[in-house]
């Protein structure tokens, strides 16, 4: 669905400042980033900081309204690419005739920024990770047959944050991700920097690649409390318990991921483009023997991250250790 969008009755429509040329779209770029990076909550005020710039050789011109709705419109979907509803107060009625506007001319290599509220168009007012895209319209929304100026996309992240206590929480969660820096690994090495930083006990880094929702849900008794009438307040509190569950090592979370191997080798990567599976040989050494354990991850593509979803672990032969 289409955000923002507001009607405009070109019929007796009272414009200030007419332009004398109109500048097609393929001749001028809109990129869109996040005006104040910071941790935002379902009642943050959101703003953009909108760019539109003159990438040719010669000077072009667009209209832009005192109103720039009457310029912008915003297409935002959530994880499941579901587009998120536009705000109602940013429809403006079908009886409103009259837009005041100005022209901006662009020499080539200048470029027009200025500041948009994304929250007077469209809230995400559930925690979540969405794609946010802007289309700006060059000769005004209501002008049929125009090109229209795409931007790039750009992720938003709503955290919850009920509460003070929960909000504090977040944010030192949010700058320590932002501290560690995730990068685009492939998923054996994915998998390599998670055994890792379990054996050099560095919980921040253990769980950065780990889908700590998916693994609580894999295993179906949880699965049924996870989604039989369960709030989502309640669903965030089984997933805090169960991270805290990891970090103790105790039951009923998954000892078996979070156990120290003292060796490991990864035996087998194979992926396609949006999941994959890689197989390891974990190493746990004890007085006299060598126990050893084949672990299966299941991973998936997000974003352009691999996060670790599932895993199955196989009880391989011991060997006995020289003396």
């Amino acid at each position: 669905m289409v955000l923002g969008l507001k009607q405009l009755l070109l019929p007796g429509l009272l414009v200030f400042l007419l332009a004398a040329t109109h500048a097609p779209a393929q001749q001028l770029s809109v990129t869109t980033r996040l005006h104040n990076e910071e941790i935002y909550f379902p009642d943050s005020v959101i703003e953009l900081y909108i760019t539109i710039e003159n990438e040719t050789a010669r000077t072009h011109r667009f209209q832009l309204a005192d109103d720039r709705a009457y310029n912008l419109e915003f297409v935002m979907r959530d994880e499941s690419n579901a587009p998120v509803e536009a705000e109602e107060d940013g429809i403006i009625p079908g009886e409103l005739n009259q837009v005041f506007y100005r022209t901006i001319s662009l020499e080539p290599g200048d470029r027009f920024s200025f500041v948009e509220r994304l929250t007077d168009y469209v809230t995400p007012n559930r925690p979540g990770l969405y794609t946010l895209e802007t289309r700006f319209y060059p000769e005004l929304i209501s002008v049929a047959d125009q090109d229209v100026l795409v931007s790039n996309p750009v992720t938003v992240s709503i955290r919850p944050g009920e509460t003070p206590e929960r909000r504090t929480q977040e944010r030192f969660v949010a700058v320590a991700e932002q501290q560690l820096q995730r990068r685009q690994l492939p998923p054996d090495e994915t998998v390599s920097y998670m055994i890792e930083a379990r054996r050099q006990g560095n919980w921040d880094r253990f769980f950065l690649y780990l889908n700590v929702e998916k693994l609580f849900r894999q295993s179906d008794a949880r699965d049924r409390r996870y989604t039989r009438g369960a709030s989502e307040a309640a669903q965030r509190e089984m997933l805090d318990e169960y991270r805290q569950e990891l970090r103790n090592a105790s039951e009923p979370a998954d000892t078996a991921l979070t156990v120290v191997p003292d060796s490991y080798r990864i035996i087998e990567t194979s992926y396609r483009p949006t999941e994959g599976t890689v197989v390891a040989e974990l190493n746990f050494d004890f007085d006299r023997y060598r126990e050893r354990k084949r672990y299966t991850y299941q991973l998936e593509r997000r974003n352009g991250f691999w996060e670790i979803i599932g895993y199955s672990v196989t009880n391989l032969p011991n060997e006995a250790l020289p003396q």
